[in-house]
C-alpha cells in the first residue's frame, strides 16, 4: 500500500482505525461510512475480498494494521 496516499486519505479516522484494530470498536457497525471507503481504497489497491462480511472485515482490520505500521502508530 502506498502509505502517504493511506495516510492523507484517512488521516481524520487513525485514532478510529487504532480502536478498530484493538478490537475496542466494530469499524463496520460504529462508522459504517468510513468502512465502505476503506473497502474501496483497498479494492483500488488491488485487495481482492471474499464476498464475506466476516472475512472481509478481517481482512480490512490486517490490511490497517500494516498500514497504521507503516504510518507509525503503535497497534
Amino acid at each position: 500500500m502506498s502509505r502517504t496516499k493511506f495516510s492523507s486519505k484517512f488521516k481524520k479516522s487513525m485514532s478510529v482505525f487504532q480502536l478498530a484494530v484493538e478490537g475496542q470498536m466494530d469499524l463496520d457497525m460504529q462508522h459504517p461510512k468510513v468502512y465502505k471507503k476503506l473497502i474501496k481504497f483497498y479494492q483500488e489497491q488491488g485487495v481482492e475480498f471474499y464476498d464475506d462480511p466476516t472475512d472481509d472485515y478481517e481482512l480490512v482490520l490486517d490490511c490497517l494494521r500494516e498500514d497504521l505500521r507503516e504510518c507509525g502508530v503503535a497497534v
